[in-house]
């Protein structure tokens, strides 16, 4: 069993990892902005930003929590981040590129619904109905909302595309 100690040694090493990881995400997303076009380089230069600045928020209010020396309050018994199998973390940061890759293939409604029964599951959440519930109302509500009141088609995903096409099933 691992000391509290080395708990909350681990549990900052761990978190300033991810703050590096995000700045540095943040500032390849500020960096690939220049080189677009005036108008498309807004939307970029405000998330990297503002992701930079949050991240940078972050980082410094850890840093003085850290040097405070009140990382015990971190770290309890209750708190998810203490007691966190190895499946946890690889859920945590296998489900953005899973998704993804979901996504491309299958589209919005397949990648959604997987993600929303998947990962929570996989991250320990016990109530299986609310989920299911949960993801079929989220779901079914934006597959409405997005194509008929939007006026946005949702990405159908590679497989989908090809499937509608091989079943002819595209109207025109």
């Amino acid at each position: 069993m691992m000391s509290i100690d080395a708990r909350v040694r681990a549990y900052w090493r761990e978190e300033f990892s991810l703050i590096a990881l995000l700045l540095l995400f943040f500032i390849a997303i500020v960096a690939f902005g220049y080189s677009l076009p005036f108008d498309a380089r807004l939307f970029p230069l405000i998330i990297g930003c503002a992701g930079i600045f949050l991240t940078l928020a972050v980082a410094l209010d850890q840093v003085r929590r850290h040097r405070a020396g009140n990382a015990e309050v971190v770290v309890d018994g209750s708190d998810p981040a203490a007691r966190a199998s190895w499946a946890r973390y690889a859920t945590a940061l296998l489900s953005a590129p899973a998704f993804g890759l979901l996504f491309w293939l299958f589209g919005f409604i397949i990648s959604s619904f997987a993600a929303m029964l998947l990962i929570p599951t996989l991250m320990g959440y016990a109530n299986r109905r609310r989920l299911l519930v949960t993801a079929v109302i989220t779901v079914a509500i934006l597959a409405v909302i997005a194509p008929y009141l939007l006026n946005v088609e949702l990405p159908q995903g590679v497989v989908g595309d090809w499937l509608i096409d091989k079943l002819a099933l595209r109207a025109g």
